[in-house]
């Protein structure tokens, strides 16, 4: 028979999904969280009706949960870019290298990403967005 406490550490995990990991602290400095926001913002870029790319500026909170792949859960703050989007198709802009807006251009959203990753595919699908502004 347990003593009291002894299966205490089961409580971090009673409130998460089948298959969730608890998240860590130090889990938004990890590579393929880095990488999976990134495709979050891309995808998030494709789909915006902005004329300026956005890109992350911190990511404030990353869970993951393994399904046929890694479902990310992520919260970031993006800041629009002085990078404007082209028409031309076939255009590349790595914006991780575009100056973030100022002034009258600048824009700053909150976003809680759902990106599903499928490395042995090399894929990313963002599922879900929901993104406010904020100052």
């Amino acid at each position: 028979m347990p003593r009291t406490g002894e299966w205490s550490f089961l409580k971090d995990f009673s409130s998460l999904r089948p298959g969730m990991l608890p998240e860590k602290r130090d889990h938004i400095s990890d590579p393929q969280v880095q990488k999976a926001a990134q495709a979050a913002v891309a995808s998030y870029n494709m789909g915006s009706n902005s004329l300026y790319y956005f890109r992350d500026t911190n990511i404030l909170k990353a869970q993951s949960q393994l399904v046929a792949g890694v479902k990310y859960y992520l919260t970031v703050e993006m800041g629009s870019t002085a990078c404007r989007k082209n028409m031309a198709t076939g255009d590349r802009v790595d914006i991780t290298t575009c100056p973030l807006a100022t002034g009258a251009q600048e824009e700053k959203l909150r976003c809680d990403f759902e990106i599903l990753v499928v490395p042995w595919e090399n894929s990313s699908q963002l599922l879900k967005h929901n993104c406010v502004t904020i100052s």
